[in-house]
């Protein structure tokens, strides 16, 4: 009983956020779903910074990590290859400020791994989020943004299902405890369910099995994102990145498996249309 008293807080939690993502696409149309991938980035940053930095004691240096991460953000969404100089750069920044302020402490491992998650982080809310961005750039951005979110969702949705009621083998227990072999499975065909949907509404007159492949790649990267995610969690010690959304957590454990997909989308609409020109 508590485990759908938990689901149905999920789905209602999402469905206020996709009520506020809707009505900003009502209100601005397009750069309403900017503002929204805006938000997700600004908020899912703090609480990356919480989950990388949790021991760290300067707050000068966290600072710098916030900062510098949604600068690579913006860089990355005005160009993907400026994104990369961004990157580079902010690292660069990164590096410098951590080995002029801790280099006394004499804590060289200390020193490493900060700069190694300062990386990981400018990849993971200055990279990724930008690329779901990119898709709204693009010819029928919109109906694109829509599939993507449809994959990541509906795979998150079924593997939850399916987990509850067939769940019995785990597929990683040491990262995430009740992610199940037969949850998986769920979330590929949810994805592959929203990829024929999108056909039929968004695509009709595109061939159907590119976008089942998308979308059943969609769906299987997303999980990844998710573990990964966990993972961050786990190593941090806290059971969710934020409070944000009720029965989800943060901004971070709703939109994980999106940032983990939105390469694999771009990447597809870039692939198809080089096809098909």
């Amino acid at each position: 009983m508590t485990t759908w008293k938990s689901f149905l807080t999920r789905a209602a939690s999402a469905l206020v956020a996709l009520a506020l993502i809707i009505g900003l696409y009502m209100a601005w149309a397009v750069n309403g779903l900017k503002v929204a991938i805006v938000f997700a980035v600004v908020v899912g940053t703090w609480e990356l910074k919480a989950l990388l930095f949790r021991d760290e004691k300067s707050g000068a240096l966290k600072a710098t990590f916030y900062a510098l991460s949604l600068l690579v953000f913006a860089a990355t969404v005005s160009s993907l290859s400026l994104g990369s100089l961004a990157y580079a750069i902010a690292l660069i920044i990164m590096i410098i400020s951590v080995l002029l302020y801790s280099h006394k402490d004499g804590h060289l491992d200390r020193m490493m791994t900060f700069q190694s998650k300062a990386a990981l982080g400018f990849f993971y809310m200055g990279l990724l989020p930008a690329f779901a961005f990119r898709i709204l750039e693009q010819a029928h951005g919109i109906s694109w943004f829509i599939f993507l979110l449809a994959a990541v969702f509906a795979s998150d949705t079924l593997a939850y299902v399916l987990g509850v009621l067939l769940g019995k083998h785990k597929v990683m227990p040491s990262v995430s405890p009740k992610k199940t072999w037969e949850g998986s499975l769920g979330g590929i065909l949810g994805s592959l369910s929203a990829g024929l949907v999108c056909w039929l509404f968004l695509f009709p007159e595109s061939s159907l099995l590119p976008l089942l492949i998308l979308a059943a790649l969609s769906g299987f990267m997303g999980q990844f994102g998710d573990f990964f995610e966990s993972l961050l969690k786990r190593v941090a010690d806290v059971k969710d990145s934020g409070k944000i959304m009720p029965g989800h957590g943060g901004i971070l454990d709703r939109i994980d498996g999106v940032l983990f997909a939105s390469p694999v989308i771009l990447s597809g609409i870039l692939i198809l249309s080089h096809l098909l020109s």
